[in-house]
């Protein structure tokens, strides 16, 4: 289907709006990445390009509209859309840019991500208005017995099925050990939600089992669920063995909006206070370009909730000193592809040993393979985690000591 017919079937449900606020992607270094690949370089682009659509379409509410540009994508939002367009920004702009980072191909592009105020007759008056006005005008004079499509013929357009509930997935928890260098033992385990998006679908983690359509208010019930399930995950545990530190996602805009702290605040000041001395808060979703006074405020109000807080961070683009009244213990980064790491390792290792100067912990989690295991303990970091150290528990874990990759020897103590 063309641009045309796609917007002219998504225009009946702007009629009430004058303007919308639209998310766009830009793709940076498309130039670079065509010079490498000359004359494979068309079907490289569309693999690119169709790679992207697929995992932005995954991400976005089912009456959302995403259109592609030259060099990016537009997103339009449906009328169902509840999520703040700015934060629905922000989500896609992080969760694609960690998917570049892990994807070989991808890993060289960069993104520039933002919420642009359009006027819908800008909208459609911009992309050939001769036409898109012959485009629309055909579409809304067809009947449903004569609908046409504006390329060939279409079907009649049937009415719409009546829209099932958002509802939460349900889920499991993953306790991941993670090694200290400093001590040899794991004493730390990073929380992970697992569950299906449908009966039969694959399994998947993490805030992606938090429906797009759902917004921010759904995702901080999911953070409040997964909360409240590592509080009694912890207590069970307890009978049998003091467990180590749970370290629980959290989604940055679950801390930084007003109005969906206040109940995960009461969710944390509802747990067993022994339980709760045991969680870190671990923060997902921060952009490392947001307003440094958001970073601080969001840190610092984790800092009050738990003892210690992690927050997940891109260490290519992270400006360090935008986090110095932030009070962070630990910032945590997703190992690369191994190919990834041997480009990069050296200024990995400059970025590790500068967060050893400010005294700053460093956790590499998702080491899958030896190599990247062998190339992170080289470089040092405080903490490890992923399939190649050791592998992840429904329970939390009692503290024991062990050599990555090796197998463990439980015991007790820890420091």
């Amino acid at each position: 289907m063309s641009v045309l017919s796609t917007l002219a079937r998504f225009r009946p449900k702007l009629k009430e709006a004058a303007r919308l606020e639209t998310t766009q992607l830009q793709l940076i270094n498309l130039d670079v990445l065509e010079a490498q690949y000359k004359d494979k370089w068309p079907r490289v682009k569309e693999r690119i390009f169709d790679t992207c659509e697929q995992f932005i379409s995954k991400r976005i509410g089912s009456d959302d509209l995403i259109l592609r540009a030259a060099n990016g994508f537009i997103v339009l939002p449906g009328p169902s859309r509840a999520e703040e367009a700015e934060a629905f920004t922000r989500r896609i702009e992080t969760e694609l840019k960690a998917f570049f980072l892990g994807t070989d191909y991808l890993s060289g592009l960069g993104l520039h991500a933002e919420t642009v105020d359009i006027a819908l007759s800008d909208l459609f008056g911009g992309i050939h208005s001769d036409p898109m006005d012959a485009a629309v005008g055909a579409y809304e004079a067809a009947g449903e017995e004569e609908a046409l499509d504006l390329d060939e013929g279409l079907k009649p357009i049937p009415p719409p099925r009546p829209r099932e509930p958002v509802r939460l997935p349900a889920f499991e928890l993953r306790f991941e050990p993670v090694w200290a260098s400093a001590t040899g033992f794991a004493a730390l385990n990073i929380v992970h939600p697992v569950g299906r998006l449908r009966g039969d679908g694959p399994l998947v983690r993490g805030h992606v089992l938090s429906p797009s359509e759902g917004g921010g208010a759904m995702r901080m019930e999911f953070d409040r669920d997964v909360l409240m399930a590592t509080g009694r995950a912890w207590q069970e545990a307890a009978g049998q063995g003091t467990p180590g530190a749970l370290a629980v996602p959290v989604h940055f805009d679950t801390l930084m909006t007003v109005k969906y702290r206040l109940p995960y605040m009461a969710a944390i000041n509802a747990l067993d206070e022994k339980a709760r001395s045991a969680l870190i808060l671990h923060i997902l979703g921060a952009d490392m370009d947001a307003p440094m006074g958001s970073l601080t405020e969001v840190c610092r109000l984790a800092r009050t909730l738990t003892r210690r807080i992690m927050v997940r961070i891109d260490p290519r683009t992270i400006r360090l000193d935008r986090f110095n009244d932030s009070r962070v213990d630990i910032f945590s980064v997703a190992a690369p592809a191994p190919e990834v790491f041997a480009r990069h390792s050296a200024a990995l290792a400059a970025f590790a040993a500068k967060l050893m100067r400010q005294r700053i912990m460093l956790a590499v989690e998702e080491c899958h393979d030896p190599v990247t295991l062998a190339g992170w303990l080289a470089i040092g970091p405080d903490y490890l985690s992923g399939k190649a150290v050791t592998e992840e528990r429904r329970q939390p874990a009692v503290p024991f000591r062990f050599t990555p990759g090796e197998r463990e020897e439980a015991s007790e103590g820890a420091s």
